[in-house]
């Protein structure tokens, strides 16, 4: 296996030439209430306001915003420089309590603080290299009592493609630490891009979620899988019976008022 540096490396350079055509919400969306968050999100943390959050692999910082929007203190950080860059001029123009910082989830800078909430969604552990190490990170910058808030796409989603009502097996669910090179559709339902982009991604177990994040120290709170009918698209009312997300809350030594 590659070094872990070597894999988001070679994704920073793919996600570099997607970012311009990624757009971003408006600084108005947020003024006028909008929000990006699924009813998932705001379900397992209901109450923000006034806790520090960091948002790893942030993307052009919309759910960071919708986060700040509801009362955190986010501090986002993502591969894209110039991803970050708009996600700061949005944040400016609409006011947020938000700031956004370029850097590799796997070398953070050096002096930031500690945060109450540490926040990943949507398609990001999949391009983590290095689950155990991902943890470990996530721990090192909590505060006592903080959580862990996990949203993503189910493992099984990932490995599986839906074409023409058919359902086949398109990825190893137990290849752990084996990474997939995104072609065609498969790059454009992760990326929604369709020129040749290389990419390295990685199909996750959720047995090694679970043991990466516990062995990294926290403890799970909550965890929850739930389907979601148009992820699965061509399956009809087949489609509810299939994991498509799943939800996970974990925290770091004693309970406070950190989260959750």
């Amino acid at each position: 296996m590659r070094p872990t540096l070597e894999y988001t490396a070679l994704n920073r350079v793919g996600w570099e030439r997607i970012a311009p055509d990624r757009h971003p919400q408006s600084p108005e969306f947020y003024t006028a209430g909008g929000s990006t968050l699924s009813a998932l999100e705001t379900d397992f943390l209901p109450e923000v306001r006034g806790k520090r959050m960091l948002h790893l692999a942030c993307a052009n910082g919309n759910d960071s915003l919708s986060w700040a929007a509801r009362g955190a203190s986010v501090t986002g950080v993502d591969l894209v420089a110039s991803a970050v860059e708009t996600a700061n001029r949005t944040a400016d123009a609409a006011g947020l309590d938000a700031r956004f910082l370029a850097a590799d989830v796997y070398r953070l800078p050096e002096g930031l603080r500690r945060f109450d909430v540490v926040q990943l969604s949507w398609g990001a552990i999949c391009w983590m290299p290095d689950l155990a190490e991902w943890a470990r990170i996530v721990a090192a910058h909590l505060v006592d009592g903080g959580v862990l808030a996990l949203f993503e796409h189910h493992p099984v989603w990932e490995m599986l493609k839906v074409a023409g009502g058919q359902v086949r097996v398109d990825a190893d669910y137990f290849g752990r630490g084996t990474p997939s090179a995104l072609r065609g559709a498969d790059r454009r339902r992760m990326t929604g891009w369709r020129e040749e982009v290389e990419f390295a991604s990685f199909v996750w177990p959720l047995a090694d979620v679970f043991t990466a994040v516990r062995s990294a120290g926290l403890e799970v709170e909550r965890f929850q899988e739930a389907p979601d009918p148009e992820m699965y698209d061509g399956l009809g009312e087949h489609a509810a019976s299939l994991p498509a997300v799943y939800a996970l809350l974990a925290r770091k030594g004693r309970r406070e008022d950190a989260g959750g």
